[in-house]
């Protein structure tokens, strides 16, 4: 099992001494397939949520009539399929997920991507019930809720951050030109992923046609203040002699230290390799650890990723070989996630 050329230094970044073995959690640093192929049952899967009990809810993005999610429990075995008809559009494409124990089961459809046709819907996962909360995006990509129960969403080709109140009222939040799609090397999707810090006081989006990280203050009363970079591919390549620095940014998550991982979708480093990798800056925004797998175990195009406890779960969208290699891949880290809704 390989470990990548950064995390010797991301130990001693970090503070913690990787363990050999870890039993039957899995071991930090270490990049594994979990569970079973889901090319069959949920290919190109994106969206990634979990419950208290560990159960994994992975989404496909599915361009089908149905679109599937696969649950699969924390032994690795795949134990429900959620069937999620397609809406007005005839096609449900699946992308970001979020599971509220006292609300249910958040899915983005993506549908075919036309403005107005995404779809924010709420799954409960034992009756397979679907419901329809919001709509009228383009394209929905990812979401993060606050303490007062909105949920906020990127929109991908708008360049907006939508927030949904608990009623389903939508408003524009934050809009930016550079939230939309940019000149770049990554896939051309502007705003992506999202995360809240520790204190609520920032909304993190990462935008994946340019490698950037950028945050929005949230403002006393409620509002967006103005955007701000916080990290940039570009330059951490430059002041730290790395390359390959936050390409393809998609998904985003906190762990309780500050620091941030990154699904860095189409990462090779080093080169070659399927595309994609893990990629963890300090509160700083420094680049402190990137990781990968090593043979079946690498990690193929990692749209999405959650914490439990003290391990992290990863989607493989498996794009560049037309799902094939749809899976999930699980590592162990260091320090659990930041709690998704203080």
């Amino acid at each position: 099992m390989r470990r990548l050329t950064l995390l010797a230094a991301a130990a001693i970044a970090l503070g913690l001494t990787v363990p050999a073995s870890a039993g039957s959690r899995p071991e930090v640093g270490v990049v594994q397939n979990f569970g079973p192929p889901l090319a069959a049952s949920c290919h190109n899967p994106e969206g990634i949520a979990i419950d208290p009990t560990g159960n994994v809810y992975a989404a496909s993005f599915a361009f089908q009539p149905v679109a599937n999610i696969c649950v699969v429990n924390r032994a690795g075995a795949l134990v429900d399929v959620i069937a999620v008809p397609a809406g007005p559009t005839g096609v449900a494409s699946l992308l970001g997920e979020l599971f509220e124990p006292s609300q249910g089961l958040y899915v983005l459809d993506f549908a075919n991507g036309g403005p107005g046709n995404g779809r924010l819907l709420l799954v409960n996962p034992r009756s397979h019930a679907v419901r329809v909360v919001a709509t009228g995006f383009q394209a929905p990509n990812a979401l993060a809720q606050d303490r007062h129960r909105n949920l906020y969403i990127s929109d991908s080709f708008q360049g907006v951050i939508w927030r949904v109140a608990p009623d389903g009222t939508t408003t524009d939040w934050k809009q930016d030109p550079r939230l939309t799609p940019q000149p770049g090397t990554g896939p051309p999707f502007g705003a992506n992923g999202v995360a809240f810090d520790r204190n609520q006081r920032f909304l993190y989006v990462a935008t994946t046609s340019d490698a950037k990280i950028y945050r929005i203050p949230v403002v006393e009363d409620g509002t967006a203040g103005n955007l701000q970079l916080f990290a940039s591919g570009e330059a951490i390549d430059a002041t730290q002699g790395t390359t390959e620095a936050l390409h393809g940014a998609d998904g985003i998550m906190f762990d309780v230290r500050g620091n941030l991982y990154v699904a860095a979708n189409s990462a090779q480093h080093p080169a070659p390799g399927l595309p994609g990798e893990l990629q963890v800056l300090s509160p700083e925004g420094r680049l402190i650890a990137r990781y990968d797998g090593l043979g079946q175990n690498d990690l193929d195009f990692p749209a999405s990723l959650v914490f439990h406890e003290r391990a992290l779960y990863i989607t493989n969208l498996s794009l560049t070989d037309a799902g094939v290699n749809s899976k999930l891949s699980v590592m162990g880290v260091p320090y659990p996630g930041e709690p998704l809704r203080p």
